[in-house]
């Protein structure tokens, strides 16, 4: 695992905030996750209008400050409200921290902010400008959340060298130098502080040791409130044990469950769902894997136009190349069915003219033989009669016939007498 995996997920980084619960028997039903992030994308414009109204209420609140220690309180509030959502402002931020600070005499207030804005430099990509600034502060003057910034300045710049070094002699010097501030950094910090966790638990992922660092996750998101963005860097961070665990189905949730909460939390850095979208191309989900990387790419334009674009950039032509392919089959398949469909429409026309024809020629046969019918039950009436008659006849000539026989007997009678 590279230095920058190790890293990744403090580069999230956001409070806490009330107890939440320990995944105990969670039902993974990923089609409804991603169900739930599409939902949450086409919301989107709602939960950023949201953020910035918060961040417009603080702007007010430090356009009506009446002094320079509320100024350099509500200074120092706006620059971590913007580090996850607009970069440069973040930065803008915290650099007038400073001056305030300076101008106020407070030299611990003063080393902070130069280390944070050391920080922002090298978490935007300028190494060289990140180092010339921490170089000249004074580390006696900073406090103790002041040097933790100041280590994960130097740690984030030996990453990024250490990353886009062409030799290995310089990558793995720098890798040393990342390993060195990466240890002073835990030896300053509480072994029970979330910051502890959030360096300690990657380390662990990488050494194998993958029950001690689900062990220190379940700690972690014991603490952190539910769907807040401390909650998805915590879910990430479970991703990736999972992950190295060969666990796929139960990555892809926390994956899922750290790109809804950051896009809920109008988070503008969507490492998890860049993530996700690579993961679900590989997959052959193109289609989601597309809406997802669009959405991600345009955030990051938002956050900052060259933050991460040299990540982004070479997925996002990957996938538009993956579904560009796949509306082109789509389309060939679209073309036969719909030549299929045609040539069916023309058998059923003929068919349907044939059947047409024959019903005509079956109603002037019915026709035929509803005539024929009635010209033989009128014959039938004839014969009927006839039949009567010749019955009425026939027994008229019988009571004749009889009626001579009597005749005749009564003439023989009188002859023989």
């Amino acid at each position: 695992m590279k230095i920058r995996q190790i890293i990744a997920v403090a580069l999230l980084f956001a409070a806490g905030g009330a107890q939440g619960q320990l995944p105990q028997d969670i039902n993974v039903d990923l089609p409804e996750m991603y169900k739930e992030i599409d939902e949450a994308i086409g919301n989107s414009p709602q939960y950023i209008a949201d953020y910035r109204a918060k961040l417009r209420k603080v702007e007010g609140d430090l356009g009506q400050a009446t002094n320079d220690e509320q100024r350099l309180m509500l200074l120092m509030q706006l620059s971590d409200m913007y580090e996850s959502f607009i970069a440069d402002s973040a930065l803008n931020y915290t650099i007038r921290s400073m001056k305030t600070a300076k101008a106020l005499g407070l030299e611990d207030a003063a080393a902070d902010a130069q280390a944070h804005i050391a920080y922002l430099c090298a978490f935007l990509g300028s190494q060289t400008e990140a180092l010339t600034i921490l170089h000249p502060i004074d580390k006696s003057k900073l406090t103790k959340e002041g040097m933790v910034t100041y280590y994960r300045a130097y740690m984030l710049i030996f990453s990024n060298l250490s990353d886009n070094s062409r030799t290995q002699a310089k990558r793995e010097e720098f890798r040393q130098q990342y390993i060195l501030y990466m240890d002073s950094l835990l030896s300053s910090l509480s072994p029970e502080s979330e910051l502890y966790f959030r360096y300690r638990e990657p380390m662990l992922v990488e050494e194998g040791k993958l029950d001690e660092a689900l062990k220190m996750n379940n700690k972690r998101l014991n603490q952190a409130e539910a769907d807040s963005h401390d909650d998805a860097i915590i879910a990430y961070n479970r991703f990736t044990i999972y992950q190295k665990k060969g666990d796929m189905e139960m990555a892809k949730y926390w994956l899922c469950r750290s790109a809804l909460a950051d896009v809920r939390n109008a988070v503008m850095d969507q490492t998890s769902l860049m993530t996700l979208a690579e993961l679900l191309n590989s997959e052959g989900d193109t289609e989601r894997a597309n809406r997802y990387i669009a959405f991600t790419w345009e955030c990051n334009r938002r956050y900052s136009p060259n933050m991460r674009s040299w990540q982004i950039a070479p997925l996002l032509s990957a996938i538009e190349g993956n579904y560009e392919r796949l509306y082109a089959k789509k389309d060939f398949i679209l073309s036969v069915w719909s030549v299929a469909v045609t040539l069916l429409l023309i058998a059923l026309a003929i068919y349907l003219a044939y059947v047409i024809k024959k019903c005509k020629s079956l109603k002037k046969a019915q026709a035929g033989l509803k005539s024929s019918n009635e010209q033989l039950e009128q014959t039938n009436h004839k014969l009927e009669w006839t039949h009567k008659k010749v019955m009425t006849n026939n027994t008229e000539l019988i009571a004749l016939n009889k009626k001579l026989e009597e005749e005749i007997e009564a003439l023989k009678k009188k002859c023989g007498g």
